[in-house]
């Protein structure tokens, strides 16, 4: 896919908090089901571990080794919400988080979240992804795009789908909550609660188990990509449903 270069990813806390009791409450994940397959708040300030506060277990390890290094992205401190700590993490273009494979993580109809900010993340740059098949596509991904926007994506093995294109304004230095969602015949992009562009017909079933990996990147896109895919800004949360949602937000 990323070959079409040459031819063609305090009210903000207070929802996120609503949100966490939405997750926690509900019923474990599992493939083809809903429910919520990972929710990664990143208020852990320090270490090399991104909790899942789902009950799925999808625990992210920063960078790719246990230890500290070149890959790790930077924990940025946030204001307090009363005497809750909270945090984001900063990615430079080479940074990671990475969850293994689960079941969990591949729905058939999947909504993602994310809150983001940056000024120029450039094209081409992940958000998050789903599996990889060389420096081609993922199962699904949200990404800059050829234009440096943010588009969402899945993939049926053969070819990928896209969505409308928020367009390179969204970068503003600002936070915005981005969510893509796919119900299984159409894709849509949201930005702070408001449907981008129109939905985009994909009657296809998302394809797993690519061959060149197939784990879950928050930050970055797992394939063999001779330049850098890594997000280049912060994101302060992350989350996957097991399930088509126009509704879900994390602020």
């Amino acid at each position: 896919m990323h070959r079409f270069r040459r031819s063609l990813t305090s009210v903000a806390a207070l929802a996120t908090t609503a949100t966490l009791a939405v997750a926690l409450a509900a019923p474990p994940a599992s493939a083809r089901t809903g429910g919520i397959g990972g929710f990664w708040l990143l208020d852990e300030g320090s270490g090399q571990v991104a909790n899942d506060l789902s009950s799925n277990g999808n625990r992210g390890m920063l960078g790719t080794t246990p230890g500290v290094d070149a890959n790790d992205p930077t924990w940025v401190a946030l204001p307090k919400l009363l005497f809750l700590k909270r945090a984001a993490l900063r990615f430079s273009g080479s940074q990671s988080v990475r969850m293994p494979d689960a079941p969990s993580l591949e729905p058939d109809g999947v909504t993602v979240l994310a809150r983001v900010r940056s000024t120029d993340p450039g094209a081409y740059r992940y958000v998050m992804s789903k599996g990889a098949f060389q420096c081609e596509t993922a199962s699904y991904g949200l990404y800059t795009g050829e234009q440096g926007g943010l588009r969402f994506y899945v993939s049926d093995g053969t070819q990928f789908h896209l969505s409308a294109d928020a367009g390179p304004g969204l970068w503003d230095g600002a936070w915005h909550t981005v969510r893509g969602a796919f119900d299984g015949q159409e894709l849509r992009l949201y930005v702070d609660g408001a449907l981008v562009g129109a939905p985009v017909a994909a009657p296809v079933s998302i394809y797993y188990g690519m061959p060149t990996g197939d784990d879950f990147y928050v930050g970055d896109y797992g394939g063999p990509c001779a330049s850098p895919l890594g997000f280049v800004g912060d994101i302060d949360a992350a989350a996957v449903l097991g399930r088509y949602d126009r509704t879900a937000t994390l602020g």
